[in-house]
């Protein structure tokens, strides 16, 4: 990719020799349309009817002779916008001179285009033979025109063209899809779709989110593979797509080479030509080709994909609904009504411009979710039970394991394993009266338990909630699953056992999504453990002083008798101390600094908020600035917890109200204030706080090492939720979007190697290193300041 320059000219941008990773600096044309959309034509002066851009924008940032001279902030869904404006009076613009720009273009793009022609050539004569067919994916966007025309050039008529229509396409995808096929009529063009449509699984899966992304598989990947073998009347086949990604659009592309084997669907090769393309590029090779451009593009959508993604922002959230009035709105009403939360007037709303169904991470916030299969364990022997075990299920899914053997004189059978001596692992399934089963394994040894276990739980989480959605199906390279109508059959003959079906997260992609959790009365159980006692600076103070002297208990302890098991409780779940019970790093900045230090403080708000149940609780239910009485917090325990018993919620109050009170968590200028009378405290606020941005590095670390994850989203950072596997510390301090996004490119600046951050067409992106660096290492950091 180049970068680029303005050019007076034409009005347009001209790519230098310089290149390098611009992933920050994408920018795209902006039309009349989207002028007349956003409320701009009451400022700026153009021709409406003109089809050429007249500026340009860089995300949400608006560009007119070179100069910035407008920007959007804060774009929300359901929200009117808040432009700004760098100029007074009236701006003329110009139209773009595209056909020019094109050509002073053309020496750079020349190279461009006939090198990625020969990468094109190479890429498929290097895995064709590999390979029952090769074919180009289309999905409506710039990038997948560009790459269709350039492949178009190169490959043999016989590779087809595949649409995978996901049922959530934008009005504009399907006309374009109908436009592109008469440009090319000579080629093969090829309409993939899933068994049921995308409203229908919405239902039944719950609504995808950021980290339960079951679409793309069931709507995208596999009904385009899916398509290929009823194509070709094969029951399996490996396939070469190439595909529109480029580095530029995201921060983890940069990683990829432009091809892969196995990279999304172990049956599927994936070639990138156009990886190192930046935009401008794109729409360069657009202008010169006269290439077709979905509409959605000329109204400012940034990207062209499904209506209403859990990936997308608030801003492309906002475009899709003002340029297709109603889209949306079967999406939101499914949302609605698939939660397990009881909306007020106007909460619905809230929620989803909140982006709380985006962050859903398990079936617990749905209104029907699937339970693990209750398990009993007695030495080798284990049985598990539920209603949604059903016994065809659970017949075709075992047979990925092994052979079954039947004993005709009872109901015993037995898996053989590959390479496995004797008659294998006997197991027996009884249907119940009620519904569902119970199945019994009696393993033979430790060994083959502990290899067989995760494997067994993956077939009986398949056979809980399988609905044949031919995401296995495409995984499937022996040609072993056969999914009709809903139904999956397994040809025991031709399955080898390669598990590839099971590389699921937690083996089925239904069953991931609508799976029960932990329950929160049993996440709070340990509040009595604090004997009402809250985390006290001086408790830290005595840590300090004492070091790993302060455990065990002894007599002559400066704490109390109660008081040292509540230490250790906190001590825990704030991070001071570790599993062993010995201090950890944040102790000897507290050493360093005072136990008054305010950004040690903030470490341990960031420790308690994801470890401590009871302060989780806290963030999540009480609102910024708003004031709260302990009845009234008392009244939103119960509502939350209503089989909590009240002495265990009397506990964990007092518990909060005093650590508030004897900390520096409770002063002004801290996450919390409050009002007090005596030794009463009256209400407790919660504020937003202004942290340094280590206080932030060290919250990225931390949850990516709850959630074993590197990357994020600003999006799903800034949803909070009791279920969640983590607050993050945008969450915990009430940190404004932009300025937690300023603090973000600050740390990739100031630590390159613990950090890095893109913030480009909504996909923003955060990424951290956990693998190499722990929460601890930012202490360290910190004390090296």
């Amino acid at each position: 990719m180049y970068d680029y320059q303005w050019d007076e000219e034409t009005h347009g941008y001209l790519l230098t020799t310089q290149t390098g990773k611009f992933v920050a600096n994408e920018i795209r044309p902006v039309y009349a349309e989207e002028l007349n959309l956003i409320g701009f034509d009451r400022r700026f002066e153009f021709d409406p009817v003109e089809r050429r851009p007249f500026m340009w924008a860089q995300k949400n940032v608006y560009y007119a002779n070179g100069e910035k001279v407008a920007q959007l902030n804060g774009t929300q869904y359901g929200k009117p916008l808040s432009p700004e404006f760098f100029f007074e009076g009236i701006f003329h613009l110009d139209p773009v001179n595209t056909a020019n720009m094109a050509a002073k273009n053309a020496d750079i793009m020349d190279i461009m285009v006939v090198d990625t022609k020969r990468r094109v050539k190479e890429l498929y004569d290097k895995d064709f033979h590999r390979s029952d067919i090769a074919y180009i994916a289309f999905s409506g966007g710039k990038d997948s025109v560009a790459l269709l025309d350039i492949c178009n050039r190169v490959l043999p008529l016989s590779v087809p063209v595949v649409f995978s229509d996901t049922d959530m396409e934008l009005p504009d995808t399907y006309t374009i899809w109908e436009e592109i096929q008469k440009r090319y009529p000579e080629r093969e063009f090829l309409l993939a779709r899933p068994e049921s449509s995308a409203l229908e699984n919405w239902k039944r899966f719950g609504p995808p989110s950021r980290t339960i992304r079951w679409c793309c598989s069931v709507h995208k990947s596999a009904p385009a593979l899916v398509c290929l073998k009823r194509k070709l009347n094969k029951t399996a086949l490996q396939t070469m797509a190439f595909v529109g990604v480029r580095r530029e659009e995201s921060y983890s592309r940069f990683g990829y080479e432009d091809s892969g084997a196995g990279v999304k669907n172990a049956s599927q090769i994936n070639q990138m030509p156009l990886l190192d393309w930046g935009a401008h590029e794109i729409f360069l090779y657009t202008f010169t080709n006269d290439l077709p451009m979905n509409r959605a593009y000329r109204y400012g959508l940034t990207r062209v994909g499904c209506a209403m993604c859990p990936e997308s922002s608030d801003k492309y959230e906002w475009f899709v609904d003002r340029v297709y009035p109603g889209l949306l709105a079967p999406y939101l009403n499914t949302i609605i009504e698939t939660s397990s939360k009881t909306f007020r007037k106007g909460e619905s709303e809230a929620f989803i411009g909140s982006s709380g169904w985006q962050a859903r991470r398990s079936g617990m916030t749905l209104r029907e979710s699937i339970p693990n299969p209750l398990e009993e364990v007695n030495t080798l022997e284990v049985t598990w039970q539920s209603p949604y075990l059903t016994k065809l299920l659970f017949f075709e899914w075992i047979k990925t394991l092994g052979n079954i053997e039947s004993d005709e004189r009872s109901e015993q059978r037995y898996l053989k394993l590959s390479g496995q001596l004797g008659s294998g692992v006997p197991f027996k399934y009884i249907s119940a009266q009620a519904g569902g089963g119970m199945v019994t394994v009696r393993f033979p040894d430790s060994a083959t338990k502990a290899k067989l276990l995760p494997l067994i739980k993956n077939v009986l989480r398949k056979a809980s909630a399988c609905i044949g959605c031919w995401s296995c199906e495409s995984q499937c390279t022996a040609g072993a699953i056969h999914t009709k109508d809903g139904a999956v059959y397994i040809d025991e003959f031709r399955c080898v056992h390669c598990l590839k079906c099971h590389d699921i997260e937690n083996g089925c992609w239904r069953f991931n999504s609508m799976r029960e959790t932990e329950t929160p009365q049993k996440m709070l159980s340990g509040i009595n453990s604090y004997f009402n006692f809250g985390l006290r600076e001086n408790w830290v103070a005595t840590l300090v002083d004492l070091d790993d002297r302060f455990f065990p208990w002894h007599q002559d302890h400066p704490l109390g008798n109660k008081m040292v098991p509540s230490a250790s409780a906190w001590f825990r779940q704030a991070m001071l101390v570790n599993s062993s019970k010995k201090p950890t790093a944040l102790v000897e900045l507290f050493r360093a600094y005072g136990t008054s230090y305010p950004s040690g403080w903030d470490f341990i708000w960031l420790g308690l908020v994801n470890n401590a149940p009871l302060v989780k609780w806290f963030v999540t239910e009480a609102q910024l600035d708003m004031s709260y009485s302990p009845d009234e917090l008392s009244e939103l325990f119960g509502r939350r917890f209503p089989e909590l018993k009240q002495s265990a919620k009397d506990c964990g109050l007092s518990a909060l109200k005093d650590m508030l009170s004897k900390s520096p968590l409770g002063c002004d200028g801290a996450v919390t204030s409050l009002e007090v009378k005596g030794r009463t405290v009256l209400s407790i606020t919660r504020r937003a706080k202004e942290v340094d941005p280590l206080v932030v590095l060290y919250g990225m670390y931390l949850i990516a090492q709850k959630s074993d994850r590197s990357g994020f989203t600003v999006r799903e950072l800034m949803s909070v939720d009791f279920e969640s596997a983590y607050i993050s510390p945008l969450m915990a301090f009430g940190i404004e979007p932009e300025m937690f996004k300023r603090q973000c490119q600050g740390l990739q600046s100031r630590y390159p190697n613990f950090m890095s951050c893109t913030f480009t067409h909504g996909l923003d992106e955060i990424t951290v290193f956990p693998h190499n660096y722990s929460a601890e290492d930012i202490i360290q950091l910190a004390l090296g300041e």
